[in-house]
């Protein structure tokens, strides 16, 4: 173990190019990498593609700074090993924990800017959830990555409500155009519907600042 820079994936998991488990054997091509914008696939994948564009997000990557991750063991793998000192298991537990919340911290991030898709990004705040709720139930605990997600979806949920209001300013003004068009310019109740929607388009865009 190289603590500070190893992390580690859950043991089910697989390349999303070629499909087949990842594995810690000898055999570099099976082992996890993570690329520059936090996706992950097994080496031989990386270097079978024809150019350096991530197959899922198509950013550009450099294949030399590709980090190698470590696959967690599973339970019959760990009751197999011979057992650590105690002391020396918790300081090992401690830093893969603090490496692997750091990249998913990372991943978060990533996720958080403009043009990410919204299946992207609720499969990284449902791995992070998941991730969470399989560490020790410490609210101290993991605080900067719990901050992120609380955020990240504080986010998302007012991107929705504000496309959701930019369709309703839309709505409205396609409402307007088509009244002014249908009724006679002196009419009182043309008039009246007119300034209604005038008043909710300006509300609305004074809310979300259109």
């Amino acid at each position: 173990y190289e603590l500070g820079t190893m992390l580690v994936i859950h043991p089910s998991s697989s390349c999303d190019i070629c499909l087949d488990p990842y594995s810690n054997s000898s055999d570099r091509a099976t082992s996890p990498h993570a690329i520059e914008c936090g996706h992950i696939f097994c080496l031989g994948c990386l270097r079978s593609l024809n150019t350096n564009t991530c197959p899922l997000c198509r950013e550009l990557f450099d294949p030399d700074r590709a980090k190698k991750l470590h696959v967690e063991n599973s339970p019959r793998q760990e009751n197999a090993e011979q057992p650590r000192d105690d002391a020396e298991r918790g300081i090992v537990e401690q830093g893969v924990v603090h490496d692997y919340a750091g990249f998913l911290l990372h991943r978060m991030s990533l996720v958080s800017s403009e043009g990410i898709s919204e299946v992207e990004a609720a499969e990284v705040v449902s791995e992070v959830q998941e991730w969470l709720q399989s560490q020790p139930d410490d609210p101290n605990s993991n605080i900067p990555l719990r901050a992120a997600l609380d955020s990240l979806q504080r986010y998302k949920a007012l991107q929705h409500e504000s496309e959701r209001e930019k369709a309703e300013c839309r709505r409205l003004r396609d409402q307007l155009r088509n009244s002014t068009l249908t009724t006679d310019e002196g009419s009182r109740t043309s008039r009246a519907v007119q300034d209604s929607l005038l008043s909710r388009i300006e509300e609305i865009e004074n809310e979300h600042a259109l």
